[in-house]
């Protein structure tokens, strides 16, 4: 008798795991979609930036320059050899390029202090003059937050 060929297929066991390819496929289109959607959901905060409870600086070898932007547009300069000097743009990066370059390789920080009613745009415009001076590190100063009450339980 001749075997049939159905006879000759062996049974193959049934495979009990999970297939999670598509699910991993689903989760990255919605990481994708998250991605793209949170940037859009930050705009129209009213939020008051001056006042953060920041780290302090750490202490290093070398002092950070600090700038300081007035409400009027007046700008101060303070550093080792001079405090609160009034300068002009030109005279602020003339004087940033001259200090990077007597740094001897190390990079100079600078500190920013800004009035709290300043314009946006003042402040983006002095720190593109201190890009321009080839300063790289950068920071804002802030004042301590008021104590805020808690409320009674």
């Amino acid at each position: 008798m001749t075997p049939s060929p159905f006879a000759s297929r062996r049974k193959r066991e049934l495979n009990a795991a999970m297939n999670v390819v598509p699910y991993i496929d689903v989760m990255l289109v919605l990481l994708i979609i998250f991605m793209v959607t949170t940037p859009m959901l930050t705009t129209g905060v009213d939020v008051d930036l001056p006042k953060a409870k920041a780290n302090n600086v750490g202490s290093g070898t070398q002092m950070p320059v600090i700038v300081s932007l007035m409400s009027n547009g007046d700008i101060f300069m303070s550093h080792e050899s001079g405090s609160d000097t009034p300068v002009t743009e030109p005279e602020l990066v003339q004087a940033l390029t001259q200090l990077q370059s007597e740094a001897a390789g190390n990079d100079i920080k600078v500190m920013i202090n800004a009035d709290q009613s300043n314009q946006y745009g003042d402040i983006m415009q002095l720190m593109a003059n201190l890009q321009q001076a080839g300063i790289e590190k950068v920071g804002l100063l802030t004042g301590q937050p008021l104590p805020t009450s808690k409320p009674a339980q």
